[in-house]
């Protein structure tokens, strides 16, 4: 059997072998919000006198599955908001649309967006040409990684940032690794700016080079969107800030980085739903976000009156976690929506033309009947 001091190994070349590996005393697991996973409970059953450690900044799985089945106990780190204010990461500046895609055409498979139709609404001319033009006007000439849904998806928006002229390519697992490996040292070395890719750069991807992530992939899963957020939060000598560009409502349906959360072990289904994230405000003065009663970047006292954010069609927009919050209630508004009649009382609310109760209930009743032929 094999034994040495230390062995460091993927998941799935320690499946392949466990029957060749003395049992250690210690396994320390990395991205462990992948540790209920059929590969990893193998794992735990074949060492079952060893202790583990697992380690992640994000414990929250897409099926709600909580981590107290593996672990007994978490240990909180420092969270995001103390290591951008301390500068053991760069403070992210977030841009959404005034106006967010609409994605409720799109059906869910296995909880997440259906990559094939969420393609169809996200990999279009104008969607990519949005992408080319907001980086240019809020990051130019910054090394950037974009976030797409398929391979295709990755090389129309890599060859688009190039049809503008701004270095850019795609890699992806089809590729060699000598040729992956040299298109991330062309980013790091300034010879490409942009990099797109479907999978391989949302997690464990570690260039802190990179000042903007850009996200065009919607997605129903916090811990693939906090994992894509800190791509680009990595410190780096001359780098304060971090831009995101949010093309797809990521940040509207999950947060920002830095916002609070309550971690634990028993997953997302068995959490208060009741509780609410610390109210923040943005600054009006030097937008920094915060809580209390006065800006602790320049001193502004905050407002009483909330702020009105300038909606420009087409155009991202400085993002808040009080944006974030209005704009959850108000699609909590239309969930809540089950007839004709009461898309109609909302419009009327809303002050809303009469089209929009008709166009918001033909969606929905559209939606509805995709899921039932699917049962």
């Amino acid at each position: 059997m094999l034994k040495q001091p230390a062995m460091v190994a993927s998941i799935q070349t320690l499946r392949r072998r466990l029957d060749q590996i003395e049992q250690p005393n210690l396994v320390i697991i990395d991205e462990a919000h992948h540790s209920i996973s059929k590969s990893y409970v193998q794992m735990f059953a074949h060492w079952p006198d060893a202790l583990f450690i697992g380690v992640t900044a994000t414990p929250e799985r897409l099926d709600g599955r909580g981590l107290g089945v593996m672990f007994d106990r978490m240990v909180m780190g420092p969270s995001v908001s103390y290591l951008i204010a301390n500068g053991f990461l760069a403070r992210p500046v977030y841009y959404a649309p005034a106006k967010p895609i609409d994605l409720s055409s799109i059906s869910k498979v296995a909880g997440d967006y259906d990559r094939g139709e969420a393609a169809e609404v996200i990999d279009t001319p104008k969607i990519t040409g949005d992408a080319v033009s907001h980086y240019r006007r809020f990051c130019p000439g910054q090394r950037a990684v974009a976030f797409c849904i398929s391979v295709a998806h990755a090389q129309n928006v890599a060859a688009q940032f190039q049809a503008a002229g701004i270095p850019a390519a795609s890699i992806d697992g089809q590729l060699d690794d000598e040729t992956r490996k040299q298109r991330v040292d062309d980013l790091t070395a300034g010879r490409i700016l942009v990099l797109t890719s479907c999978e391989l750069i949302s997690e464990g991807f570690d260039l802190p080079t990179v000042n903007a992530a850009i996200l065009l992939r919607p997605t129903m899963s916090l811990s693939m969107h906090l994992q894509q957020l800190g791509r680009a939060l990595r410190p780096y000598p001359g780098k304060t800030n971090a831009v995101i560009l949010d093309h797809v409502g990521n940040c509207l349906r999950h947060g920002l980085a830095e916002q609070d959360r309550a971690w634990d072990l028993k997953g997302r289904v068995k959490r208060n739903k009741n509780s609410k994230p610390v109210e923040t405000k943005q600054c009006s003065k030097c937008f920094a976000i915060f809580a209390g009663t006065a800006c602790p970047q320049c001193g502004t006292e905050r407002e009483v009156s909330p702020r009105e954010i300038e909606e420009v069609d087409g155009e991202l927009q400085r993002l808040s976690i009080e944006d974030i919050m209005r704009r959850r209630d108000a699609r909590r508004e239309e969930a809540q929506c089950r007839t004709l009649e009461d898309f109609k009382a909302l419009a009327r609310r809303r002050g809303y033309k009469p089209g929009w109760a008709f166009f918001r209930w033909q969606a929905r009743s559209r939606k509805a009947s995709i899921d039932i032929s699917l049962l």
